[in-house]
């Protein structure tokens, strides 16, 4: 799953209740859901935010009542971390996806389909799923697309917030297998269904659901995307489809649910930093590249299937996955719960002032608010692995920030948007400074970390 946000959709009413948990299952009609002009789509994305929330407390209510495994506190803050730095990069780039699609549909189309006819509405509902397939297979197939996929299996917990593991850069390159639909599918219809697609996957990502009996013939659900996520030898590139299962069934890549998974990557990313799970896969590209010897072997690293080496004379096989024992170690460091506290606060923190930047900014004002904004998620991670540096770190930034903050004051700007938002940020950052300074006074006594798993 991965965030929407255009510049072409316009602000709309927010949905009712029972109208927004209805979207997150991809339970609409045509009718509620066909637009004349792309402007008039309402951003579902951004209005399904709080039903997914909605949707992570009941599965861990129902988790606890079952005696299961609850979601572990630094899983929880890594995935909504890894879903900033995406929203944070994406204010950076240019959104070109759309604007290509509506060029081709403008001066390439094949067809003028009618926008609110029914064979418009199916006909956009099955191209992007199918759209969706292929580009979800080759992000799996091809490495350089790999490094971009890999954040949304980084995880060794799966739940409904497993979905916010979003990269920040696979929407520019899975885009493109959804130009051919420009040429017989308006703009509008195929960003209402790229939405509630995208929406739709949200609650696969649970293990509090079991089989839903003949649905399952059809339909994507949660015991067919958890085998996708199990990095098990027989479950190794398997169940790609996004709402249906059809495809998986139709071109020999679908598995059924059997026996224990295990979650994650192959080689475990063992760190809570955001940024780092990121990038980690592209650097590991990067450096693959300049070991790599020749041309067509340097390549091959990009362009081949993920683990492929110069050594290695065939393709990827099941058999170069480590084989997996039960139970399944799952990196682990547990923070005191006091740190814990300070961790969540200024993750809040964070979260809500990266929605209320200033409009005046300017591009060099942005860059550096949004940098200030990676350097904090790295800096909170690093309090969560428990790193000797992390304490120096966090001082560092809250030092940054808290100056920066007053001389903007002195100089008549703000921070954020609003005066009391800068303000609550000011006064939290300047406490956090004492803290630390408190902490380095008393460091023999004080510790970050709690037991290690």
């Amino acid at each position: 799953m991965a965030g929407h946000q255009d510049a072409e959709m316009l602000p709309s009413a927010a949905p009712t209740f029972f109208t927004g948990l209805r979207r997150m299952f991809y339970v609409v009609t045509a009718n509620e859901t066909s637009f004349e002009n792309l402007e008039e789509v309402p951003n579902y994305v951004k209005q399904g935010m709080p039903f997914l929330v909605f949707l992570f407390i009941v599965e861990t209510l129902v988790a606890w009542i079952r005696n299961k495994p609850t979601p572990r506190f630094s899983n929880v803050i890594a995935s909504g971390g890894v879903a900033l730095v995406t929203q944070t990069v994406r204010v950076l780039t240019v959104s070109v996806e759309m604007v290509a699609y509506v060029w081709l549909y403008q001066n390439l189309r094949l067809v003028d389909l009618s926008w609110d006819s029914p064979l418009t509405w199916w006909l956009a509902f099955f191209g992007v799923e199918f759209g969706y397939y292929w580009s979800h297979r080759l992000h799996h197939e091809v490495n350089i697309l790999w490094a971009a996929h890999q954040v949304h299996h980084s995880s060794d917990d799966y739940n409904v917030l497993s979905s916010l593991r979003t990269s920040a850069f696979q929407r520019c390159t899975s885009f493109f297998m959804n130009l051919p639909l420009a040429l017989f599918v308006p703009p509008a219809a195929f960003l209402v269904h790229y939405q509630l697609n995208l929406l739709y996957q949200a609650w696969l990502h649970t293990e509090v659901v079991g089989s839903l009996g003949p649905l399952e013939y059809v339909l994507n659900t949660p015991t067919h995307h958890r085998v996708h996520h199990g990095h098990n030898r027989r479950y190794m590139s398997k169940n790609y489809g996004g709402t249906l299962i059809i495809w998986d069934r139709m071109f020999g890549t679908f598995h059924e649910e059997r026996g224990p998974l295990a979650y994650g990557l192959t080689t475990a990313v063992n760190t809570w930093d955001p940024v780092w799970i990121q990038f980690q896969h592209f650097v590991c590209i990067w450096r693959t590249f300049w070991r790599t010897h020749g041309l067509w072997n340097k390549v091959s690293v990009c362009l081949a299937e993920p683990g492929w080496a110069p050594s290695k004379h065939e393709h990827r096989s099941t058999q170069d996955v480590p084989q997996v024992t039960q139970p399944v170690p799952k990196y682990d460091r547990r923070v005191t719960m006091p740190w814990a506290c300070y961790v969540m606060v200024h993750f809040a923190l964070v979260l809500i002032t990266s929605r209320q930047l200033p409009k005046n900014l300017g591009m060099l004002g942005t860059v550096g608010r949004l940098g200030t904004t990676l350097w904090t998620l790295s800096s909170l991670a690093a309090i969560l692995d428990c790193r000797p540096t992390a304490a120096l770190m966090e001082l560092y930034r809250c030092m940054t920030v808290l100056g920066t903050g007053l001389l903007l004051w002195l100089s008549g700007g703000h921070m954020t948007s609003s005066l009391a938002l800068t303000h609550i940020t000011l006064a939290c950052h300047a406490c956090s400074v004492v803290v630390w300074i408190l902490y380095f006074m008393n460091s023999p006594k004080v510790q970050l970390g709690g037991k290690t798993d």
